[in-house]
């Protein structure tokens, strides 16, 4: 008797975690065997079970949305203001915002670059519910929309799926709890077998918390739908040659150019003229001299027969 009380703490290790594999179902269909003729009213409530399950899950669809929405708009600092401004009122916030300044180039009027502007991105994270609102008034503040896309994902079977598996396993918890708080009241417990109830304790736990975290992700995904906001100036929609056009600009520019152009050819032959060249003469005038003076030296001393070596 004694060999069968030290062994009763493995047993009921081993049926718990045969307990937590299996489906609810199966659990409670091992507590039948006392009164098989219960068996048909417990299968009567499994289905009623099942069916309020289908009925509500049919009512509760989960689903993750995303949008990428594109405006054209005229002020890129006010429409970001006023995306915020529309983010803050529904109660979502701004994940992330990417601007920067860009040079157009402007051929109607004949220069190389025009008005810089700003284009960019936002990331927005609004709730799920008012996705709708948000993009209406967000193309209420555009003059025009150049791109819309929206995407509702269905996660209701992944949802359902990780809310059994917490579900099973936070049961099984209590159970390995149940079973931790009678081993250690017995008085010839082992250590042993105290340390096995608690390594699958803390086994069972380590998965609650991993898929608690990816449950909590989903919930957020689901209660918060993100949207991709581009903001693009109205200026990149301008037609390159604007109407009405005349070859007049392009004329004058191009005579202004040549003016200019012989202005500073012009101004050029003036300071040669009149501030180089005496800055040569100053320079040339004693090296002359000095060639001069050392060409008559070497002629003389020629004529007296010597030769400079």
């Amino acid at each position: 008797m004694g060999r069968i009380r030290r062994t009763i703490p493995v047993w009921l290790i081993l049926l718990v975690w045969t307990c937590a594999a299996c489906a609810p179902a199966t659990a409670d269909m091992a507590f039948s065997d006392s009164a098989p003729e219960s068996a048909v009213a417990i299968e009567y409530e499994d289905a009623d079970t099942e069916q309020r399950a289908a009925d509500s899950e049919a009512e509760t669809r989960q689903a993750i949305a995303n949008a990428n929405i594109s405006l054209v708009v005229a002020n890129t600092e006010t429409a970001q203001a006023g995306i915020e401004q529309i983010t803050s009122d529904l109660g979502g916030y701004v994940a992330d915002v990417d601007l920067s300044k860009v040079m157009y180039i402007n051929l109607s009027q004949g220069v190389s670059n025009g008005p810089e502007s700003l284009r960019g991105a936002m990331t927005l994270r609004v709730p799920s519910d008012s996705l709708d609102e948000a993009l209406n008034r967000m193309q209420a503040l555009a003059t025009g929309v150049s791109d819309l896309k929206l995407n509702r994902q269905d996660v209701t079977d992944q949802y359902s799926d990780l809310d059994a598996r917490l579900r099973n396993l936070r049961a099984t918890e209590t159970e390995l709890l149940a079973l931790l708080t009678e081993v250690r009241a017995r008085p010839n417990a082992k250590v042993e077998d105290i340390l096995a109830v608690h390594r699958s304790l803390t086994q069972i736990r380590e998965e609650i918390e991993t898929l608690q975290g990816r449950k909590n992700l989903l919930d957020n995904r689901i209660e918060f739908s993100t949207v991709r906001v581009e903001l693009i100036p109205d200026s990149v929609y301008r037609p390159i040659v604007e109407e009405p056009w005349s070859a007049s600009g392009p004329v004058r520019n191009a005579l202004r150019a040549l003016v200019a152009t012989l202005q500073g050819l012009l101004t050029a032959l003036i300071w040669a003229l009149l501030y180089l060249a005496p800055l040569l003469l100053v320079f040339l005038i004693p090296l002359a001299a000095l060639i001069w003076m050392v060409r008559l030296w070497i002629r003389r001393r020629r004529k007296d027969g010597t030769e400079p070596h």
